[in-house]
């Protein structure tokens, strides 16, 4: 009786097994059909294959289009500190500092999503501009930050902005500690 009732426990336990795979297999293909990634694997791994693809698109783009004077490319990096977008801080930078910059991004912030919610950059102003060399500028600015309670600090940065073919570039970045979380860094 005893080797009757455990062939029939492991009948029942391989139908079950079955069953949920066969359940499953239904639903991944229902999520594949209807683009649920929530429910199918392979409609999850092809919406992350479209957004590499997506990524590596916009980040080549990124290498064929700039700015057209020095003072712009300062203020692109601003506004990308400002509005918190490791996007905007990356489009100016010359190909060396892109490349240090996508690993910060993707160590500590994946998303490109930078600074913090407070206290937050109000406003900005380039305070010196100063040629350093044949196509080869320092641009100087302060940043000041608030909270919803007032005023919480000012911060300065440095600038080198190079001439790279038809767009000027960042390819250096002195700045205040304070300044580091909203550059993405730590």
């Amino acid at each position: 009786m005893k080797l009757l009732f455990s062939k029939q426990v492991k009948r029942f336990v391989g139908l079950v097994i079955v069953v949920c795979l066969v359940i499953a297999a239904l639903f991944n293909a229902a999520g594949y059909f209807f683009h649920c990634k929530y429910i199918s694997v392979a409609a999850a791994v092809a919406e992350v294959d479209q957004y590499e693809v997506r990524t590596g698109l916009l980040m080549d783009a990124m290498d064929r289009v700039g700015v057209c004077a020095p003072e712009a490319a300062a203020a692109v990096w601003a506004d990308g500190l400002k509005g918190r977008s490791g996007a905007m801080q990356y489009s100016v930078m010359d190909s060396r500092l892109k490349k240090e910059y996508v690993q910060q991004l993707d160590q500590y912030n994946p998303n490109w999503v930078t600074g913090v919610s407070s206290p937050w950059i109000e406003s900005y102003k380039i305070t010196g501009q100063t040629q350093t060399g044949s196509g080869q500028y320092e641009i100087r600015l302060s940043f000041s930050t608030v909270t919803s309670g007032g005023p919480a600090g000012d911060y300065h940065a440095a600038l080198t902005v190079v001439r790279d073919g038809g767009f000027w570039r960042i390819t250096k970045i002195s700045a205040d500690e304070g300044l580091h979380p909203y550059m993405g860094l730590l």
